[in-house]
């Protein structure tokens, strides 16, 4: 009775606790590059820094002639209409698109300016600094790239093309010179550099890892084991581990559940026999993408409380595990070896996870 009044209050209250829940990130590292002398700003962040380096080196270049594209395709009476957004989506060859308008596919660049109907002065506040950024209304650009991103800010055109004068290469020297770089793992880099004349006045580096996260959770579900049905009961200790982009990658748990077994007493009424195992399991997240996680995984248990003539011995159990509607319903085939493991049993189990 202890029991059942104890994973009843688990279940209804859905203890959950989590440490640290971060958002998937395409691009986790971070270069945020402050030209005080030009008054200019450019943020590039990337999907791996270490195998893109040449492309923050050439980043200038590429910004030029994105911008001899853009004067060519634009009459001039367009750039004098005040503070201007230029948006630019590079599609790589073999890229799978939705063609929503007469575009041709393969490898290109989409550039579209408009004119910033409200412009805003950006302010910038910390409590330990006070104002540390201004952006008065101006010319923004942002291009994206299956590899990286950037956001660029200067005040006008004439800003945006001493941009692409600038020399990057102090900046990926310095990174190159970081130790840490070099042994990023599942980390990434956020780093903030301050250039006059294209060399570093300042900089800031500093390394993220992705929030893994611990979890306490219940569950409840029905099972089959051999003829009979049984409602179940369970308490799940789990820890989950992030990739750099900090997707959801693998988790590894321990539960201990409980099977009730109803059997008619022979006094009239019924009896329930209670039956646990401690089990183990490790689950992979089997998509890649951005989207919710699809788990699959193993496990193992073994029975540590026995009640009724169910299982006999020493008995151990294997089983693999499949999400399905979202993360809380699970299918758990199930498979028994029972009477010091000599005998075979077949089970399944679907679970709802609070």
């Amino acid at each position: 009775m202890k029991t059942m009044t104890l994973m009843s209050a688990l279940v209804l209250t859905s203890i959950s606790l989590a440490i640290s829940q971060p958002k998937f990130n395409l691009y986790p590292d971070s270069i945020r590059i402050e030209m005080t002398d030009i008054q200019a700003l450019v943020v590039v962040e990337m999907r791996e820094y270490r195998k893109d380096s040449l492309l923050l080196r050439n980043f200038p270049t590429h910004l030029g002639q994105l911008l001899e594209h853009i004067k060519v395709g634009y009459s001039p009476e367009v750039f004098g209409k005040g503070p201007m957004r230029i948006e630019v989506n590079e599609t790589p060859e073999g890229v799978k698109e939705v063609k929503l308008k007469q575009v041709p596919f393969g490898q290109k660049q989409l550039v579209s300016l408009s004119a910033q109907q409200n412009a805003i002065t950006q302010m910038t506040i910390t409590a330990e600094r006070g104002i540390i950024e201004l952006l008065p209304p101006g010319w923004e650009m942002y291009v994206i790239t299956p590899r990286y991103k950037a956001k660029i800010y200067a005040a006008d055109l004439a800003g945006l093309e001493n941009i692409a004068k600038q020399d990057f290469g102090a900046i990926v020297s310095s990174l190159g010179s970081e130790k840490r770089v070099k042994e990023l793992g599942r980390s990434s880099i956020e780093s903030v550099y301050v250039l006059r004349n294209s060399e570093i006045a300042e900089r800031t580096i500093n390394y993220t890892f992705p929030g893994d996260q611990i979890s306490l959770s219940a569950q409840a579900g029905v099972g089959l084991f051999r003829d009979k049905f049984f409602p179940e009961l369970s308490v799940r200790l789990g820890t989950q581990f992030r990739d750099r982009f900090r997707r959801e990658n693998f988790r590894a748990s321990l539960s201990y559940n409980f099977m009730f077994f109803a059997e008619r007493a022979p006094e009239g009424g019924f009896t329930t026999n209670v039956n646990s195992f401690l089990s183990g399991t490790y689950e992979i997240n089997f998509n890649r993408g951005n989207g919710a996680a699809r788990w699959s995984g193993l496990g193992a248990g073994v029975l540590l409380r026995r009640s009724g003539d169910y299982f006999t011995g020493n008995t151990a159990k294997f089983f693999v595990t499949h999400h399905v509607a979202g993360n809380r319903v699970q299918l758990v085939p199930e498979f028994y070896l029972t009477n010091d493991f000599k005998s075979f049993a077949f089970g399944m189990t679907l679970r709802y996870q609070f």
